[in-house]
């Protein structure tokens, strides 16, 4: 299943074509959003992580989990309720290893958000209750493969899933189970779903949901060179969304194919200035419907270092914040992540 790659090539030579010194460098930060593997197509293990975060210069403190299409196998054919406990164990191996790597200033994988087919509903309370036990309690939250469409063009990940998921009963069983047991809910969706976590969100207004890479804006096949396109279906969904209150925004993951980033063709890597210059009107567009509650960058590393370096991508956050108070920078690089994922350092 991963012997190719399903993102963006990672080219280091390509990225030490530019460098930047970081701003605000002393500015704490959380990212609420990175992913570890060790597979056929490459490897980014928490030593690498470690290594990308010191040579960024950012303040990062603590960092969280996310599990990916890459290292879960919760599609394969054999599979059952507990076939995805492995990568919450691996996500815990990291944390306890990243401990022992003396340049590691970050809390790495502080709170692990894991994988579970939610379709099995009530069968997952053992399950649940086994993955806090292997993550001594580190397990905060679950993702589900969900982002799907029709087109073959559009593809963000490892493997392929169906579209409708998020309105199966058996899916909002398991959900509920999530809220019972105080996990939170990730999203990976495309804009062309949003109105299916509007009917979660509505059904269940008590799960803490957490849309990422703010609500995965397509830009190929279909939609290729028509953003305006994407930009109204995207805004129209992301409006109808914001009135849930239990919902929580993640700002990155532009760098990702799917959502038009190109940067990797080009001769040299962009600078903070040419990707806050593509990505603000999209995030401040965000930040206008959410509010600085219930925003937070990520970086969505290794997927976006496809497409630009660590301390470049922080940098070009910081520029897209320029005009924020102290208050609401803290927020969107910090406490809104801290406490959505109940991050302890």
């Amino acid at each position: 299943m991963n012997k190719k790659n399903p993102y963006l090539p990672i080219n280091k030579e390509w990225l030490n074509l530019y460098k930047e010194e970081a701003l605000l460098p002393d500015l704490e930060i959380i990212d609420p959003h990175h992913h570890l593997w060790n597979l056929e197509f490459g490897k980014y293990l928490n030593d690498d992580f470690i290594y990308d975060i010191q040579k960024s210069g950012h303040n990062i403190k603590a960092s969280v989990y996310i599990m990916s299409s890459a290292n879960t196998k919760i599609y394969d054919q054999n599979s059952n309720e507990f076939s995805t406990l492995p990568e919450i164990k691996f996500a815990y191996e990291q944390y306890l290893d990243s401990k022992n790597n003396k340049l590691n200033q970050c809390s790495i994988n502080n709170s692990i958000v894991g994988a579970l087919d939610l379709r099995y509903g009530k069968k997952l309370t053992p399950v649940i209750e086994k993955g806090l036990e292997i993550s001594n309690g580190k397990l905060k939250g679950i993702r589900m493969l969900l982002a799907a469409h029709n087109d073959e063009r559009i593809s963000s990940g490892a493997v392929k899933t169906k579209t409708g998921i998020m309105l199966d009963p058996d899916f909002i069983e398991g959900a509920k189970i999530l809220e019972k047991n105080e996990l939170s809910l990730d999203f990976w969706i495309y804009h062309t779903q949003l109105n299916e976590l509007e009917f979660v969100a509505k059904t269940l207004p008590n799960l803490s949901i957490i849309l990422n890479h703010i609500g995965g804006p397509i830009q190929v096949g279909p939609y290729e060179g028509k953003q305006g396109i994407t930009h109204r279906e995207w805004r129209r969904s992301m409006m109808r969304l914001a009135v849930f209150p239990n919902i929580k925004v993640k700002l990155g993951g532009l760098g990702m194919r799917v959502c038009g980033s190109k940067f990797n063709l080009n001769p040299k890597p962009p600078s903070s200035d040419q990707l806050s210059e593509l990505w603000k009107s999209w995030f401040f567009e965000t930040i206008d419907l959410f509010g600085t509650d219930r925003c937070m960058f990520e970086s969505n590393f290794p997927v976006d270092k496809g497409s630009c370096s660590y301390g470049v991508l922080w940098n070009a956050f910081k520029k897209i914040s320029t005009n924020f108070s102290n208050d609401e920078k803290n927020k969107l690089f910090y406490q809104n992540a801290k406490e959505t994922y109940n991050i302890k350092i």
